[in-house]
């Protein structure tokens, strides 16, 4: 995970490039941006870089996900990634 502190993002470019320069499993669906499920919890520093950059825990779905600006009120029987798709987000190569 870079350590660099990067502050909350706020739009969509913003966050896919954090998930690719971080090395997330990540996926655009519709306008957010969630990451796959971690096999297990992350570690504190990991979840405070991950609120620091504005996302936020959905315990109903059980992943971390950032609106990128685009706060919805969802319906918990519907599953985003299935209504809207997803794209995959490509971690970037270390070079």
């Amino acid at each position: 995970m870079n350590t660099n502190n990067t502050g909350k993002l706020k739009t969509q470019d913003q966050v896919v490039e954090f998930c690719k320069a971080n090395h997330l499993q990540s996926y655009i669906v519709g306008r957010w941006v969630w990451l796959d499920p971690f096999p297990i919890p992350p570690p504190p520093q990991l979840r405070a870089q991950l609120k620091a950059a504005g996302f936020r825990w959905i315990r109903k779905r059980g992943r971390w996900a950032h609106n990128c600006g685009h706060p919805t009120k969802g319906n918990p029987k519907v599953k985003p990634w299935i209504k809207y798709g997803s794209i995959p987000i490509e971690a970037e190569d270390a070079a």
